[in-house]
């Protein structure tokens, strides 16, 4: 294995080289391999629809008989970004096997991470990157909680929720994302709070009440809740008037997080 031989020769890789040839690896695990055996089947009008998925994800306008280099440009999180993208195309194609592709990327991502010279600080659940944080709290914070989101009546709680992850993602190299992770996990608790209590036209500020009563959590912990709400209306209301945010590090928006999973846990196993 690589990251076997670098050590044997104590060969110092740095992360960014280390970045460098994961890209390099998933093109050659995932990207070349599966678009390269689709289109020779002949199903060329499904490797098109693969590239410009991945094109439309990143925020690109697809060019005809463009490949997936082509916008990825040796980026790593572009990379990050683009299996998610044909790891999703799979979930819904009719045309292939999707079942099975999704396997081989879930095996090909892993063993590229495994490969990794140095650790780049990410994994692979469920169709997506996510930052690594404490173990356990990932686990039952955040994995959980995806796992749950699942389920198609969470729609509207999972899509903001996998949002700030990616976000959360993208925030040490773009730290302007810290504030957006703060809102969209937000928005992501406020809409489960509308599921619990019922009433949809409502905010969390003014679902609260109902939201603890409905958990059926002690009066202590209302205030729990109530201080997340100030901090995270803080950077709402920031946003909305156009103000100056608040300084962010990546440790307290991780905690963020987390305290947003604890919440959704507790909601999601009142409503199960």
């Amino acid at each position: 294995m690589p990251k076997d031989f670098h050590q044997r020769f104590e060969i110092k890789v740095d992360k960014k080289e280390a970045e460098r040839r994961f890209v390099n690896r998933i093109f050659n695990k995932l990207f070349d391999p599966i678009i390269g055996t689709i289109r020779q089947d002949r199903f060329r009008q499904t490797s098109r629809e693969i590239t410009s998925q991945i094109a439309d994800a990143l925020g690109d306008r697809y060019e005809l008989g463009s490949r997936v280099s082509a916008y990825i440009l040796d980026d790593f999180y572009r990379c990050l970004q683009a299996v998610e993208a044909m790891y999703q195309y799979f979930g819904y194609s009719t045309v292939l096997k999707g079942k099975e592709y999704k396997t081989i990327i879930d095996i090909g991502v892993n063993e590229t991470l495994l490969e990794a010279e140095v650790d780049l600080s990410i994994e692979w659940t469920n169709g997506r990157f996510k930052k690594k944080g404490a173990k356990l709290l990932d686990e039952k914070l955040v994995n959980e909680s995806l796992r749950w989101l699942s389920d198609k009546k969470y729609e509207s709680v999972l899509n903001p929720f996998s949002k700030g992850l990616e976000h959360f993602l993208h925030a040490e190299n773009r730290p302007e994302l810290l504030s957006d992770v703060i809102t969209d996990t937000y928005e992501a608790l406020e809409a489960i709070a509308k599921i619990v209590t019922g009433r949809e036209t409502k905010d969390l500020s003014g679902n609260a009440e109902l939201f603890i009563k409905k958990l059926g959590v002690s009066d202590s912990y209302k205030r729990i809740l109530k201080g997340y709400i100030s901090y995270a209306n803080e950077f709402r209301h920031a946003l909305q008037e156009s103000k100056e945010k608040p300084n962010l590090s990546i440790p307290e928006v991780e905690s963020f997080i987390y305290m947003t999973g604890l919440f959704i846990r507790l909601a999601t196993k009142k409503v199960n």
